[in-house]
């Protein structure tokens, strides 16, 4: 054989054997599956589901890992208006918010199957043509985890590394940080369980923040891991890569602002930096509410913390909407927008907010309002468990809400004059690339009521009534509807 037939052979081998290498990295990185670029700024609704079985995983829905079970359930899943799903504490954990104490957090549960059976069910979920993603914690172990318990037996061991130690229960915390370690006080909590704990097998003190019951019934306080020394961080960044590698299409990421230790340039690292390494993949960062998350900490998705805050106060009990919705007056929804919201969007970020509990409200139409305004604003809507299965008319404002380029979140929003700005909220909503515009109008009475829109120097055309797609030319400069006891309308200009 000649030098030059050698030569040509050389070069087809490298040739085949980097396009392969090519092929893997974007099958790893999903590149080709049929999920829109940038998912997460136009999905319009996200079920939140557990593998876990057993009455104390009440916070989401329940979902088999079994093939045949899976496809009904993700057909019904779509059927219902949503476009993705979340799966809460995918790693093996035990009883702690729903399982999200780990205990490996390198496999599922062992009653459910491995990880091929988690790879399986990821593949599934593609080619239903839905997303998924997992609410992971990498902040804090299971007590009853075997890692946890080296820790403690052997002190100089890589494990005893991950976490922060203290001779006494009077030692100095962690250092505060306004973004990675909140203190108590600040976080307004006072529970006995946050901060130094006494550790019978170690037989010295562990710092804490969440908690859990033991067997015994008593408050405990889990162990927290210390993102200063390297050996953890270097640790969270390989249980990161280990689930982003089973095809998932993000990560929201269980409050980053309790990782003491940490800094920036270490979350960029070791967190959302290897998450965004696989494309197009969703950044969340859970319980976290201010900007410099998005500008600083490259997320690019938040929770809507925003809707609690109003008049320059957070209102913890409840939010702009549902205060809305309980007095009649939406006045605050603009205020919480103007405060929060709009910030974050400006910054690149969307916002994702959870339903209220469908045991909130009896009257159903104060529900549909909830959700019709959640949609309407830009945030992906979530349903946990007690947030129940949307009903047709919630379906419907899903469709829309997915259907419609300037109900996505990234969607800039103006607010409207209206005959009485204490009763309704009535807004333009404008798609990211200027392609579409939505009027949407809200009624927070309990009655039926006629609402003026002052449209003068804003709009003057053609609507369509996206719920019957009968179409209204505007007459002069405002437009007068009546809406139903807690009604809404979405209109599309053209």
């Amino acid at each position: 054989m000649s030098a030059k037939k050698n030569i040509i052979i050389l070069i087809g081998l490298i040739l085949s054997i980097g396009c392969a290498q090519m092929v893997n990295h974007l099958a790893n990185n999903n590149v080709g599956k049929n999920i829109s670029y940038n998912w997460w700024e136009e999905v319009a609704a996200v079920k939140i589901v557990t593998l876990k079985q057993g009455n104390k995983y009440s916070y989401a829905h329940p979902i088999s890992i079994k093939p045949e079970k899976l496809n009904l359930q993700l057909d019904t899943i779509k059927a219902e208006g949503f476009q993705a799903i979340e799966i809460f504490a995918p790693s093996a954990g035990l009883y702690a918010y729903n399982g999200l104490d780990p205990t490996d957090h390198y496999n599922i549960d062992s009653y459910l199957g491995d990880m091929d059976d988690f790879r399986e069910l990821v593949d599934i979920v593609h080619q239903k043509g839905l997303v998924v993603t997992v609410f992971y914690n990498i902040g804090y172990f299971s007590l009853e985890s075997p890692d946890w318990i080296r820790a403690c037996k052997e002190p100089n061991s890589l494990q005893a590394k991950w976490f922060w130690w203290a001779d006494n229960a009077s030692a100095d915390p962690p250092q505060l940080d306004t973004y990675f370690n909140w203190s108590k006080e600040s976080f307004g909590e006072d529970d006995d369980t946050w901060g130094w704990q006494y550790s019978n097998l170690a037989d010295r003190y562990y710092w804490s923040r969440w908690k859990t019951q033991d067997k015994n019934g008593n408050w405990v306080g889990l162990p927290q891991n210390n993102w200063m020394n390297p050996e953890w961080p270097e640790e969270a960044a390989r249980i990161i890569k280990h689930w982003m590698d089973t095809g998932i299409d993000g990560m929201i990421i269980d409050a980053p602002i309790f990782y003491a230790g940490c800094t920036w340039e270490k979350n960029k690292k070791y967190i959302t930096g290897i998450i965004s390494s696989y494309s197009n993949k969703m950044v969340l960062s859970e319980a976290a509410r201010h900007v410099p998350w998005i500008v600083r900490g490259n997320y690019n998705s938040m929770i809507d913390y925003g809707l609690h805050r109003w008049n320059d106060r957070w209102n913890w009990d409840n939010n702009s909407i549902e205060y809305a919705i309980d007095t009649g007056d939406p006045r605050p929804i603009e205020q919480s927008l103007h405060s929060n919201h709009d910030v974050i969007v400006s910054a690149g970020g969307s916002l994702y907010k959870r339903t209220v509990s469908a045991n909130k409200y009896n009257n159903v139409s104060k529900k549909y309002l909830y959700v019709a305004t959640l949609a309407a604003i830009g945030d992906i809507v979530a349903y946990g468990r007690t947030s129940g299965s949307p009903e047709p008319e919630e379906t419907w404002i899903l469709k829309t809400k997915n259907a419609h380029k300037a109900l996505h979140q990234l969607a800039s929003r103006k607010k409207l004059r209206t005959n009485s700005d204490d009763k309704y909220f009535a807004f333009i909503k404008t798609a990211k690339d200027g392609s579409e515009q939505i009027l949407t109008i809200l009624n927070y009475q309990n009655s039926t009521q006629s609402i003026i829109v002052d449209l003068e120097n804003i709009f003057s055309g053609n609507l369509l009534d996206l719920k019957n797609n009968s179409s209204l030319k505007l007459d002069g400069n405002s437009l007068k509807i009546e809406l139903p006891a807690y009604g809404y309308k979405f209109f599309k200009l053209y």
